[in-house]
């Protein structure tokens, strides 16, 4: 019995110190760091200048860009809107619909 116990604790003891021995025991050496400038610009004028888009001749499109244009500006307006059937298979729907959206959006009205 003694002899189990000695065994079980000997058994501990190297196993602990197995454990121990892996883990690394040296400090991290610092790497001094230099500082870097930044050299700030300045700009000519303080307001950003807006985003300005091309004009649409939308008197040329077709109906079904039109048709497009108001599902995609309802659906920017929180009302989901857009027809699967002709979304799917009219790129004049499509594009109407995408540009529609587009400019209906409440962060881009002007």
């Amino acid at each position: 019995m003694f002899r189990k116990k000695a065994l079980s604790i000997a058994a501990i003891s190297v196993l602990s110190l197995f454990f121990t021995g892996c883990t690394s025991s040296t400090t991290p050496v610092p790497v001094q760091q230099t500082p870097i400038e930044v050299k700030k610009t300045e700009t000519p004028s303080a307001q950003p200048v807006p985003h300005k888009e091309a004009y649409v001749d939308l008197s040329q499109k077709s109906a079904g860009f039109h048709s497009g244009m108001n599902d995609g500006c309802a659906t920017a307006k929180g009302k989901y809107t857009k027809d699967p059937a002709l979304y799917n298979n009219e790129t004049d729907y499509k594009d109407g619909w995408f540009y529609g959206r587009r400019k209906c959006q409440p962060h881009r009205a002007a």
